[in-house]
């Protein structure tokens, strides 16, 4: 219901209307944006989708700024770079481009390590042009994966969220929208389905809650005071956005907190173009490079006697109780970040593991056990609690789907191509049947990755990020005819279809 208000917002009015009632022009604060984009081999109309997006924005010109945070080591990279400023330099204040180069040490190929990359460019590009302290201050990054849609609005409610917090409590704030792969939900396999459904139930409800522990998730915004901070990105840790959520709380004593923007953020889900079996493993390769997020807990434990040391050795003596009593308070709300680590990376891996080999033990003993020993009657008097359980797993499992469709309508109109199901109930009932076959199937294979991860973390140093294939055809997104659009859209929509041919 939050997440409907915020889209029937016009936060851009809200914006323009704050800035006039300011007595004084010189007292209205400007906030520039920059938004990291980065990628590697990506569609350019992939891109393009969310360059698009950001374009819409009413303050697109004035205070938005592009980073394509590229790879040197793709081929045309500066050819495709090229390309999308032609396309894409008149709709922004700024677009420029960085090339994260290979072979770097501690430096492994992946998102997190092209950010911290173009982060660094970033920063001495700032200084080079003299931004100071103060202008620093009015700066917020936005990084997005290469196929986030920002929702109308977006950065008009970051603007207005930024400058309502005071100039300290803005630069320790991470800001998150929901996030919702349902770009090509119409063409997902129901396995691939399951996931879905539950990544974007369990981010939209941490963001609904006031009191739930919060991690960045894939695109977020932050001040740049805060990222240079805490030093940027750490590009040897492929869980970028928790691992930057955690790294924030601990480098400011816990003051830093994730604050929601209920705009949804729509992207694609891994897709191998026209295989059912391909999407699946594509999902599955997806699913591999996210547990690698248990690596957080070595990152937290290892960090704790560092920041504990920087409290207690404070540059001035009479704040040593200060840094001590920050430490203890952050050591607390630690805690809860670990605990929600857990629910993530240790007990979904845990209980899938626990349902499958309690599955397999009483299939042993109904083959192998004798009658006179009353196999069946200690199933029954054992049966009370999975009962209950599995009463409360199909309850969750029907509000879960009812509130996803409720996110579906609102956001029927940016999901590519038309459902198979006209039926609202069939529809939904066939999500229910998606998630009452696969779901078992689905949280093995979570489980299966999270293991897989927990023993990387004991017994490699660093890990390699794999790439999970998107969708990359052009005739499999729809556009609008020509008719519906303006000259302008038309004229650049037809450069853009002619570099993806070319």
């Amino acid at each position: 219901m939050r997440m409907r208000r915020a889209c029937s917002t016009d936060y851009g009015r809200i914006l323009q209307d704050s800035r006039d009632s300011q007595t004084n022009p010189e007292d209205a604060h400007e906030v520039f944006h920059w938004v990291i984009l980065p990628q590697y081999k990506e569609d350019v109309e992939v891109v393009s989708m969310a360059l698009r997006s950001i374009a819409s924005s009413s303050i697109a010109k004035s205070s938005i700024g592009i980073v394509l945070a590229l790879e040197q080591r793709e081929n045309n990279v500066s050819e495709k770079a090229e390309a999308l400023k032609q396309i894409f330099g008149d709709q922004f204040r700024e677009v420029i481009a960085t090339y994260h180069p290979s072979g770097l040490p501690n430096d492994p190929a992946g998102k997190a390590s092209n950010l911290a990359w173009a982060f660094k460019e970033l920063t001495i590009r700032e200084a080079a042009r003299g931004s100071g302290v103060n202008e620093m201050s009015k700066v917020v990054l936005t990084v997005a994966d290469a196929d986030s849609e920002f929702a109308t609005g977006y950065f008009e409610c970051l603007s207005l969220n930024f400058l309502a917090e005071s100039p300290r409590a803005r630069e320790c704030r991470i800001w998150q929208s929901p996030v919702f792969h349902v770009k090509n939900y119409h063409r997902q396999p129901s396995p691939v389905i399951v996931g879905t459904i539950f990544t974007s139930m369990q981010e939209l409800a941490a963001l609904s809650d006031p009191n739930a522990v919060r991690f960045p998730y894939s695109t977020y915004s932050l001040s740049m005071n805060l990222a240079r901070r805490v030093g940027g990105w750490d590009p040897e840790w492929i869980a970028e956005d928790y691992h930057m959520g955690l790294k924030c709380f601990l480098m400011t004593m816990g003051e830093s907190k994730v604050e929601p923007i209920l705009l949804p953020t729509v992207n694609y889900v891994p897709e191998e173009t026209g295989s059912w079996w391909g999407t699946v493993m594509a999902r599955w390769t997806q699913a591999k490079r996210h547990a690698l997020g248990f690596s957080d807990f070595a990152y937290f434990f290892m960090m704790l006697p560092l920041v504990f040391g920087y409290a207690a050795a404070k540059v001035k003596e009479e704040r040593r109780i200060e840094g001590l009593h920050g430490f203890w308070r952050m050591a607390t709300l630690g805690t809860t970040l670990i605990i929600r680590l857990v629910n993530i990376h240790v007990l979904l891996g845990v209980l899938s593991t626990y349902g499958a080999l309690e599955a397999l033990l009483k299939v042993v003993m109904r083959l192998f056990f004798s009658t006179d020993r009353n196999v069946e009657f200690f199933f029954l008097q054992m049966g009370f609690l999975p009962s209950v359980l599995m009463t409360a797993s199909v309850g969750c499992t029907l509000v879960a789907s009812f509130l996803f469709f409720q996110a579906y309508l609102l956001l029927e109109p940016r999901i590519e191509g038309k459902p198979m199901i006209k039926s609202h109930i069939l529809h939904w009932l066939h999500n229910v049947l998606c998630v009452a076959l696969c779901s078992p199937v689905y949280f093995i294979m979570l489980a299966i990755a999270i293991w897989q991860a927990a023993l990387g973390v004991l017994t490699q140093r660093s890990f390699e990020y794999e790439v999970a294939p998107k969708p990359t055809s052009v005739q499999q997104r729809p556009v609008e005819s020509p008719a519906a659009q303006s000259p302008a859209q038309s004229e650049g929509l037809a450069e853009r279809q002619v570099f993806a041919i070319k």
